[in-house]
């Protein structure tokens, strides 16, 4: 990716930059390059509206705000794999989003453990 996300602490930098790398790497396996591509934008307009959203994140958007990357990375990684579904790849992209989903879960835990940062 291109856009760096702003982080709230380095317990969040950590989490995100595990999750960010590891979907990357996951993507990058069983998808065409064009693909990849794609999906690099769409990241990078994610972490775009992250970074902006991080301009206002009191405590009453603060889970908001640290939800946005999981959460819509989630979403587009599911639209992505099944729109490159076919009847060859079917087990293998369902296996990649069923573990891409779980693990999306686990670091939205993660990330609702971390409490607000006095500025």
């Amino acid at each position: 990716m291109t856009t760096k996300p702003i982080y709230a602490s380095m317990e969040h930098e950590v989490l995100i930059e595990a999750y960010l790398d590891a979907i990357c790497r996951n993507i990058r396996e069983v998808v065409e390059i064009d693909k990849y591509k794609d999906f690099i934008d769409v990241s990078n307009f994610i972490i775009d509206y992250h970074n902006e959203y991080s301009k206002n994140k009191d405590t009453g958007n603060w889970h908001d705000f640290l939800m946005i990357i999981p959460l819509q990375m989630s979403a587009m990684i599911t639209g992505l794999l099944i729109g490159v579904e076919n009847k060859d790849n079917t087990i293998s992209l369902r296996i990649h989003r069923e573990l891409l989903g779980q693990f999306s879960l686990k670091v939205m835990e993660d990330l609702q453990k971390i409490k607000p940062v006095n500025e």
